[in-house]
């Protein structure tokens, strides 16, 4: 249920005096159709508002927020605003978007990712909070924000186009069977760290170690730790060496990579060296994403950079137990890869000040909270006790999302860039760790390629 924030105690100067003058006062993501709450028109000035977001949850969940926050809205505002809402594909959201906000009616209020702040930050379709924010209001939107999240969603002039309020990243899961069968071994707490617990955690069917004689690296039981040499997975983790050894993928001017450093190169190689342990689950052994994500909780291997848990991998998985590793670091610290989802304010909209009252609801901890329980996604402020208190639809949800929660205070964000890199590099990266290519020649040609990208940009 919505908690009413007394929206019309709280409406903005213009909104106020507007009111004074004119009244007297989201595979199976991507399956989720296109559909209008019940609740309001499609915008047009006037109090009415229309959102449009992106399928991050069932249909059905879907709807029963759009509803509530409708309602709830309606409400608060005293039946001054009303609110429709458009839920898009994944698929066509970014096209959708680009032509609503390219027409005469866009939509007022949208979610919205890191890569997509990339075009609007250009076109100026997006409404700047510092301009219809009170000093308080600004304030809450953004104390307590991971500056990456705040820098992707700023403008060249310091404008903030959008307020991060949810968002995601793999933590380092491990299967407690396997820790357990290798002595409980001591989590590791840097990268380095990783490989020996690895090593440790990797046994062939007859019960061997990898470290002891005999060991048929034929016949493995399960390894120590599962990488994917596929991009989409990778990218949601290899950048956070580079991070963790103070350099990056992209050096300060943005035309060339970051990481032909000394601390560049040992990121890389301390990435070399677990892939080559015997410790980690060869490439080929699965042949698809999904069994990838499912390596640790399918007993395959130990640890890995993973996923949350679903209601359907516990259920096709009952007597599985995961558990999160704190997260390791590098000599410079530690950070996680992060993706962060907003609400934004359309500039063209017909009621800029109905919008921004919307979005302000919207990003009410009540509100936050709600939406981000439903997607199983993490807040973006720091939590104190476990955020997932309410009973999921199996309990290990609840352990595991709770002990993520902890990674939240070192999400970083990737690069706000002109081009994206991130696949170019990581196949780079790959031909080093899995291909044989020597580090010197990876290194080479993945400058050249990126100092292409930037030129062209």
């Amino acid at each position: 249920m919505f908690t009413p924030t007394h929206v019309t105690t709280q409406l903005s100067r213009r909104r106020a005096l507007q009111l004074g003058g004119a009244a007297g006062l989201a595979a199976f993501l991507g399956s989720c159709g296109l559909g209008e709450d019940t609740d309001g028109g499609s915008g047009g000035g006037g109090g009415k508002v229309d959102l449009w977001l992106t399928p991050n949850a069932s249909p059905e969940a879907m709807k029963a927020f759009t509803d509530e926050m409708a309602a709830g809205i309606k409400e608060s505002s005293a039946g001054e605003i009303t609110a429709s809402s458009l839920v898009i594909p994944w698929e066509n959201a970014l096209t959708k978007y680009t032509a609503g906000f390219s027409g005469n009616n866009p939509p007022d209020v949208t979610y919205q990712i890191i890569p997509w702040m990339n075009k609007w930050r250009e076109t100026g379709v997006l409404a700047d909070f510092r301009e219809l924010a009170g000093e308080d209001d600004l304030a809450s939107f953004t104390q307590g924000q991971p500056q990456s999240y705040l820098d992707a969603a700023t403008g060249p002039d310091g404008e903030l186009y959008a307020v991060p309020f949810t968002q995601g990243f793999q933590p380092l899961g491990l299967n407690a069977a396997i820790w357990e069968k290798a002595g409980q071994p001591p989590l590791p707490t840097t990268f380095e760290e990783m490989i020996g617990f690895a090593e440790a955690l990797t046994f062939d069917t007859s019960g061997r170690n990898l470290k002891d004689p005999g060991f048929d690296a034929g016949n493995v039981e399960h390894w120590g730790m599962a990488w994917s040499s596929i991009p989409t997975q990778e990218d949601n983790w290899v950048w956070q060496y580079f991070w963790g050894y103070g350099s990056d993928y992209i050096n300060e001017a943005r035309d060339d990579i970051g990481f032909d450093t000394p601390e560049g190169r040992e990121a890389l190689e301390v990435m070399k060296r677990l892939v080559d342990s015997g410790a980690v689950v060869p490439q080929g052994t699965f042949a698809d994403d999904a069994r990838w994500s499912q390596a640790t909780i399918s007993g395959k291997a130990g640890m890995q950079w993973m996923p949350p848990l679903s209601a359907e991998l516990c259920t096709q998985y009952p007597d599985a137990r995961l558990t999160v590793i704190p997260l390791p670091g590098g000599p410079a610290g530690r950070n996680i890869v992060a993706g962060c989802g907003y609400w934004a304010v359309s500039a063209k909209s017909d009621d800029l000040d109905a919008a921004y009252e919307y979005a302000r609801f919207l990003l009410q901890p009540d509100q936050t909270d709600r939406y981000i329980r439903m997607i199983l996604g993490q807040p973006t402020r720091p939590v104190e006790g476990n955020f997932y208190e309410e009973p999921l639809a199996d309990p290990r949800m609840n352990t595991f999302l709770n002990e993520a929660t902890e990674y939240g205070q070192y999400a970083r964000a990737t690069l706000v860039l002109p081009y994206q890199p991130q696949e170019f590099l990581i196949g780079k990266i790959n031909d080093y760790l899995f291909n044989g290519q020597p580090l010197d020649a990876m290194i080479s040609e993945a400058s050249e390629g990126i100092r292409q990208m930037a030129s062209t940009a």
